[in-house]
């Protein structure tokens, strides 16, 4: 895989990143991993959430470069009302 997001990104990923297939399947699904470090303390989530959101976002690109497609699962959405009433000065 091209892991150059990753290195010409080092101020927010270590160098020591990994790529692994884990299985494949019926010939034409391969499951893999990407293993990476940020270079931020573990407690920042939300910029942790930040990069790890920029990084799906450049693998989806890189793969579209190759012609993979990627749908995204259904994913639930929870709608909820809410009525605010108000009073009416007289």
């Amino acid at each position: 895989m091209d892991c150059r997001y990753l290195e010409n990104n080092p101020q927010h990923w270590h160098p020591n990143h990994n790529v692994v297939v884990k299985e494949i399947e019926n010939v034409n699904k391969i499951k893999m991993a990407l293993f990476f470090n940020h270079t931020m303390n573990f407690q920042n989530y939300g910029e942790k959430s930040k990069r790890k959101s920029e990084l799906v976002i450049e693998i989806k690109k890189f793969f579209e470069e190759l012609g993979i497609k990627y749908d995204l699962l259904p994913q639930e959405v929870r709608l909820v009302e809410s009525s605010i009433t108000t009073e009416t000065a007289r």
